[in-house]
């Protein structure tokens, strides 16, 4: 009976070519990505805070170092305060949102095409 014997096979180490390239269409996508990411972030963020304004609006301002009278201040200039304040929410959420409409499909795009690269 012959013994046969076998040949172990040693396996080549696979050499993975390293580049020294920057992969600029890869840095270019996540650059925007990450951009665009903060820049929907900060639009949702300001939406809500604006919103807040709208639903809790500040209170008017009384000028505390005022000459001190026994009149208290005309309800008209607080009412028109108290408006301002709320119009100024309102232009603050219209922007915000106008940031996020910009934004976000610009983030989806970029995204998908990193999915792609």
């Amino acid at each position: 009976m012959a013994t046969v014997k076998k040949a172990v096979a040693k396996r080549a180490s696979v050499v993975v070519p390293t580049s020294t390239k920057v992969d600029w269409k890869s840095l270019y996508l996540y650059a925007v990505c990450l951009i665009t990411l903060m820049v929907v972030l900060f639009s949702v963020i300001s939406l809500f805070k604006g919103l807040l304004g709208v639903v809790l609006p500040e209170p008017p301002f009384v000028d505390p170092y005022a000459v001190k009278t026994a009149v208290k201040p005309d309800p008209a200039v607080l009412a028109a305060q108290a408006s301002n304040e709320q119009r100024r929410a309102i232009r603050s959420m219209l922007g915000s949102l106008v940031s996020f409409a910009v934004a976000a499909p610009l983030y989806l795009y970029h995204w998908r095409q990193t999915k792609l690269v």
